[in-house]
């Protein structure tokens, strides 16, 4: 299935840390010279807007149901007890569906995610990001992830979906482990603790469905259980998968957009003092930091090609993995100017690709603009000269979508940028 590789052709390695760490060059030099580019870990990867784009918007050619993780991910390996059941939820997950099961689904959540709705939760956003500010305050020295950006879309995300407060931080790390899951097997141990959080999930989330519909709340879970007794019937497992789901489109991700948007704007002193000067330039601001610096710079968003389809001089099998770059694509100099210098006044000519496009874009879209519009200006009020302490961030070796750690310092009277 797929291409066979060329002698000679670039075949950097996608998992790698180092490439996580720091991967524009290798995206760079892959939309140059392959942007349809078939990857050592078995799927066809992406790198220009225009492909990603076309992709994203033509669910006919290129299917989200059952889409593959490539041949040599873990994940494509049939037999394996973890590798089943993990499949068995990606496939009732409706990120991982088509029309109309994805519609139908969608639908019944969207309500929880509107506009209107985000704009309802204002108060208690600013409660959590000044609550977690005013604790960082105390230290004079704090962590942008762990201490600030690494909460506030967790929390807020549990209370939309209803996970007590009491359960929320075991969630959260049982989530995390499950990561381990979808990448290619790097260690015995951490397969094995992915395989166990993905049954406590699992276990969790019966026990949690099971106690709403006795004692229901305010809040997604008892939402859906409503609607299926007004007919809009969901199965247990389509209900847990799209939790899950949620969880992730309103909370692990976010966390990146902030703590790596302040770090990218303290990391440019001239336009932070720009914008802490002139607060109607933080929409732009937003809009930059989403395109330029997309969490997941390397692989995301998987795609099941049902048709043999030509795209980029190739021939995309049926049956192929496809894997869209958005990060990549958002540094498409076809349609961004000088994509890799970050301008907080930058004149889009098109909308980044960071949310996706097409009837998968995200659902927490508006949800994750809004918490980080609210944490980053909240920043600026406070500490308007606020400096980086930590000026050469890592990745988390166990999460190379985020940064392991990003000191600030609060301390008055120095310059704005590295302190």
């Amino acid at each position: 299935m797929g291409a066979v590789e060329a002698a000679g052709t670039f075949q950097p390695d996608l998992y790698d840390y180092e490439f996580e760490n720091a991967p524009v060059e290798v995206l760079n030099r892959l939309r140059a010279e392959d942007p349809v580019h078939w990857s050592r870990h078995g799927f066809w990867f992406l790198t220009r807007y225009d492909h990603v784009s076309a992709v994203l918007q033509d669910p006919a050619r290129f299917s989200s149901a059952a889409a593959g993780w490539g041949t040599t991910n873990p994940l494509a390996k049939k037999g394996a007890d973890a590798g089943s059941t993990l499949n068995k939820s990606f496939a009732t997950s409706f990120n991982q569906m088509d029309a109309p099961d994805h519609t139908r689904i969608r639908s019944l959540v969207h309500a929880a995610f509107s506009r209107r709705t985000v704009e309802e939760r204002r108060p208690r956003i600013v409660e959590v990001v000044n609550g977690l500010l005013d604790a960082a305050a105390a230290k004079g020295k704090f962590d942008l992830v762990g201490d600030y950006a690494f909460h506030v879309p967790i929390i807020v995300a549990s209370e939309i979906i209803g996970i007590p407060t009491d359960d929320r931080e075991l969630f959260r790390q049982a989530f995390e482990r499950t990561a381990a899951l979808m990448q290619p097997k790097k260690s015995d141990e951490s397969w094995a603790e992915g395989v166990e959080a993905a049954r406590w999930i699992g276990r969790y989330m019966k026990e949690l469905i099971a106690e709403r519909r006795a004692r229901p709340r305010d809040d997604l879970i008892t939402g859906l259980i409503r609607a299926e007794e007004q007919g809009d019937r969901l199965s247990e497992a389509e209900m847990s998968s799209a939790i899950s789901t949620i969880y992730t489109a309103a909370g692990t991700t976010t966390e990146r957009f902030i703590s790596s948007g302040l770090f990218i704007l303290l990391s440019h002193p001239e336009q932070w003092r720009d914008l802490v000067a002139d607060r109607s330039l933080i929409g732009g601001a937003i809009e930059e930091i989403l395109r330029y610096h997309h969490p997941t710079q390397s692989t995301s968003t998987n795609r099941r090609c049902t048709v043999d389809t030509p795209l980029g001089g190739k021939i995309i099998r049926e049956g192929d993995t496809i894997r869209v770059g958005l990060g990549a694509a958002n540094r498409d100099p076809a349609v961004f100017a000088d994509p890799d210098r970050f301008d907080i006044r930058r004149k889009m000519g098109a909308s980044p690709l960071s949310f996706g496009t097409g009837p998968h874009f995200c659902i927490g879209a508006a949800l994750a603009r809004f918490e980080a519009r609210i944490a980053i200006e909240t920043v600026i009020e406070r500490w308007p000269d606020l400096r980086l302490v930590t000026t050469q961030p890592m990745k988390d070796p166990k999460r190379a979508d985020r940064y392991r750690e990003i000191l600030v310092s609060t301390a008055r009277g120095g310059a704005i940028g590295p302190a």
